[in-house]
């Protein structure tokens, strides 16, 4: 076998695989004792990435992807950080960083799989389908939908509050249900008009600038602040509330409902590793920035989103409205990865329809999806629940559980480098596992408890 051919026997299916009947010939179980003699598993998934996106890959720079990512995952994940330190106790810190290197890895893996067999999946649900048909179409599906939905109802709920909070300070209360409105015609202009996740990457820029100018503020503030702050109390460690902790960190480290898009826009998508990695660094150290000297100012009166610790005043205004819209500019990100999935599946003829008529079914179908979001946000306006909930319940098991899980399937137990990446891979999916279901109920508890009294 030439070195040429190994990559192959990693990715695409030989001719003498049944896919449909999942039966296997001899030379299939031949080719894959070759692949497992081959010392570096890694580089041989590179080559085939690099192989394989020649006539598919899309035309938008690393820079661009890495934009995207941080914009995604950073923005209202900058906002709960200190709060999650606060119920979990410093200890939380190292839940923090677990959960960082975690989320880095199976984003890794979950490109990886995309790749599998003789073409690109295009996305998490297909993935899932491919590698356990309906069963796992089912299960995905409604993790996917919990997450691709969930968030830009997140988004509109802190925006409307933010917008309100703002306003009424200066003698303006139109009420926050005005300003869910507000902020959702607002962004159904580049939502309807910006077709792919490669025309979003402008919007990820104004994100990315705001997300840095609210960590640096409360960054400041928190600093400027401490010595009036010295009997605030903390706790170094809070196991009852360590779960729901986690929780917050695995919704803030979420995005792995738009990986598979960001990185089909790429022009390079061999250099995925490498800009995820680097995004997740940079998302780690604005959450430190932000959480550590937050948390040690406000200790057990930290509040979320964090800039309501903060004194009031022109500096805090600013930093909301920043925060305001940056989520705002990332709202449509999720709202495109999320309608180009249905979009795949409900215009299966868009190919024999015209511009014009495609652009209309687009536009009803996308404006279908705000009104959705905007009901759920008005009906259920409860931000730090929220984000618990989608974090333990959504990306517990889309960011971490199933792309472990369709690694093995795909590629095989034996497959993984090493004993310690094997003892890694039982790590992540116990630890994942044990804080989506605990914190998936600490989180329906709290959200049940606030929609009956009303709060």
């Amino acid at each position: 076998m030439e070195a040429g051919e190994e990559t192959s026997v990693f990715y695409n299916n030989p001719q003498n695989c049944n896919e449909e009947t999942g039966e296997t010939s001899h030379l299939c179980n031949n080719q894959q004792k070759d692949y497992n003699a081959i010392p570096k598993v890694t580089e041989s998934i590179h080559d085939d990435l690099e192989k394989n996106s020649t006539t598919t890959s899309g035309s938008g720079s690393d820079w661009a992807a890495y934009m995207n990512i941080v914009c995604v995952v950073a923005g209202s994940g900058t906002l709960g950080i200190s709060y999650a330190l606060q119920q979990g106790g410093w200890i939380s810190l190292i839940l923090l960083i677990i959960a960082a290197l975690m989320s880095t890895y199976t984003s890794i893996k979950l490109i990886e799989c995309l790749y599998h067999g003789k073409t690109r999946k295009t996305s998490v649900s297909e993935l899932a389908y491919y590698a356990f048909g309906n069963p796992g179409l089912c299960v995905v599906g409604f993790f996917f939908n919990v997450i691709s939905l969930g968030c830009p109802i997140l988004y509109l709920v802190l925006s409307g509050d933010n917008l309100q909070i703002l306003f009424s300070n200066h003698g303006i209360d139109l009420g926050r249900e005005t300003w869910v409105y507000f902020c959702a015609t607002t962004m159904c202009v580049p939502f309807i008009f910006l077709k792919t996740m490669k025309e979003t990457a402008w919007l990820s820029i104004f994100g990315v600038v705001t997300t840095l100018f609210v960590v640096l503020t409360v960054f400041i503030i928190s600093i400027i602040e401490y010595p009036k702050n010295l009997k605030n109390q903390h706790d170094f460690v809070n196991f009852r509330n360590l779960p729901i902790a986690l929780s917050t960190f695995f919704f803030s480290f979420g995005g792995n409902v738009v990986y598979p898009h960001i990185q089909a826009s790429m022009k390079n998508r061999k250099a995925w590793p490498k800009v995820v990695k680097l995004a997740k660094f940079t998302i780690v150290f604005m959450y430190l920035l932000i959480g550590i000297p937050a948390y040690l100012t406000y200790g057990r009166n930290t509040k979320s989103p964090i800039y309501l610790s903060l004194p009031p005043g022109v500096i805090v205004d600013i930093t909301m409205l920043m925060i305001t819209i940056h989520i705002l500019f990332a709202l449509p990100v999720y709202q495109t990865a999320f309608s180009l999935e249905l979009e795949k599946y409900i215009f299966t003829n868009i190919s024999i329809i015209s511009n014009t008529s495609e652009f209309i079914l687009r536009t009803i179908l996308r404006l279908t999806l705000v009104a959705f979001t905007v009901y759920v946000a008005i009906v259920v306006p409860y931000f730090n629940t929220i984000m618990s909930l989608l974090g333990a319940l959504g990306n517990g098991i889309l960011l971490m559980v199933m792309p472990i899980l369709i690694w093995i399937k795909l590629f095989g137990w034996n497959h993984l480098k090493n004993f310690k990446e094997k003892i890694w891979v039982i790590f992540i999916l116990i630890f994942a596992l044990c804080g989506a279901i605990i914190g998936t109920w600490d989180a329906l508890n709290t959200l049940s408890t606030e929609i009956l009294s009303g709060n």
